[in-house]
């Protein structure tokens, strides 16, 4: 049967950052709009929200479409705002390249191919309207799609920073902010509708700015305005984390204890070279003032290996320094150039770190990672925490257990087939393989 206005199924495959998951939404709530069906067997439509934050991601995008054999083939996301040229190199038929721009023209795109148009090519969209707008997602409040636990709720897209290794900017457009009256009654919308946890996306939140209401004015504001739904924070930079920011979270047990802290370097030449606006000084500070404050936090981070200036002893001193910091989990990225930056340029002059030694050192920041991340887990067991149970089920032996996280973050594993969505109360006693810890019902 041939797929009509009221009849066509469709696939979202997202990869990268959590504001990607965000822009996924806004996607699928125009195609529920429209009457589409989420499918994974067979779908019509299949829709690849791209990332080109690195050059693995880049060839993980290509390799997806080339496998992809559906009726109706759309990329989008950053590689396509920013390499449309290397995505067109797969040649296949209704296969069209939505740029970030575009994105709110996918209705367009489909309705033309249900008429049995021809869908090729790349779409643009409004560029200039794009740099002045943030969509926000309302995917969640669709009547009759299934209630989800945790949503993604984007508050500022693009960034101004121009960060020499990173392309973003120039994948996001300049940086612009959702109104603070808009994200109220989103969120609140969102804890009518049920939804237990959201997480406030944004690509550069120390960017947000509504009149005189920055990030952290915001939280507070999502949290004076709402009465049960948890909030988690995104990454932010060493230098927009404060002692007011940690003492009020620890003092609001709504606003989880979960930082992730994009620090790419923790030596001053590199961080200075990369076009960060920190110090390591600044790193340690903020390092030990969240672990001490707030003890059972989760600290994440990011860290890039390999930077095109990064020597051997650039290397070992973010390692050492890193040793002795607390945190919990590192998301190691080998330095891959992206075009257009300032850190191609930097290669062209000469500066440039072999393959071979990025992914040693990429493999020492990934060991030293695993073994904070142990230490993390065994200072949890004996500790009472609040999971929320999510609809993944996970197999310990012959036994169906229900899985959650943490509000600082943590994965847990609890006995038994719990409802999506209900909060836990549950004592940690022990360490299941893939960082899960293990719990009971408290």
């Amino acid at each position: 049967m041939e797929a009509s206005s009221k009849d066509f199924s469709y696939e979202i495959h997202t990869m990268g950052c959590k504001a990607n998951l965000t822009d996924s939404q806004d996607l699928e709530s125009q195609l529920l709009s429209m009457g589409g069906v989420e499918s994974s067997v067979d779908p019509d439509v299949y829709i690849l929200n791209t990332c080109t934050v690195t050059d693995q991601a880049d060839k993980e995008a290509v390799k997806l479409l080339k496998k992809a054999k559906h009726k109706l083939v759309i990329a989008t996301g950053c590689m396509a705002q920013v390499s449309p040229d290397v995505l067109s190199k797969t040649e296949r038929e209704n296969f069209v390249i939505l740029r970030n721009s575009a994105k709110s023209e996918i209705s367009e795109v489909i309705s033309g191919w249900l008429k049995k148009q021809s869908q090729e090519g790349v779409v643009h969209g409004d560029r200039l309207g794009w740099h002045q707008s943030v969509r926000a997602s309302n995917s969640y409040l669709q009547e009759g799609k299934t209630k989800r636990t945790r949503a993604f709720y984007k508050v500022q897209d693009g960034c101004n920073a121009f960060c020499s290794y990173c392309v973003i900017p120039l994948a996001r457009g300049r940086s612009r902010s959702l109104s603070e009256q808009k994200i109220l009654e989103g969120i609140q919308q969102l804890e009518r509708d049920g939804v237990k946890e959201v997480v406030l996306t944004a690509i550069h939140a120390a960017d947000y700015l509504d009149g005189n209401t920055d990030f952290i004015a915001l939280a507070k504001s999502i949290l004076k305005n709402t009465s049960t739904i948890r909030v988690r924070l995104t990454s932010l930079d060493p230098s927009e984390i404060t002692k007011d920011l940690i003492f009020f979270m620890k003092e609001n047990p709504r606003l989880c204890p979960h930082f992730h802290l994009s620090i790419q370097s923790a030596n001053d030449k590199v961080l200075k070279d990369m076009g960060r606006n920190y110090s390591a000084k600044d790193i340690e500070n903020t390092f030990e003032d969240i672990m001490t404050i707030i003890p059972h936090a989760y600290l994440g981070m990011d860290l890039i290996a390999g930077f095109p200036t990064e020597k051997k002893e650039d290397h070992l001193d973010t390692l050492e320094r890193l040793k002795k910091l607390p945190f919990t989990k590192a998301h190691v990225f080998p330095y891959s150039v992206r075009r257009n930056t300032a850190a191609e340029r930097l290669i062209q002059s000469g500066n440039i770190v072999a393959q071979h030694e990025i992914a040693s050192r990429a493999k020492e920041l990934r060991e030293l990672g695993k073994k904070k991340m142990q230490i993390a887990l065994e200072s949890k067991i004996g500790s009472v925490q609040e999971i929320l149970v999510e609809e993944k089920k996970i197999a310990v032996g012959s036994r169906t257990c229900s899985f959650g996280h943490a509000r600082n973050f943590h994965k847990v594993v609890i006995p038994g087939d719990h409802p999506a969505g209900e909060l836990k109360r549950i004592k940690v006693v022990g360490i299941l393989k893939d960082d899960y810890l293990k719990g009971e019902l408290f």
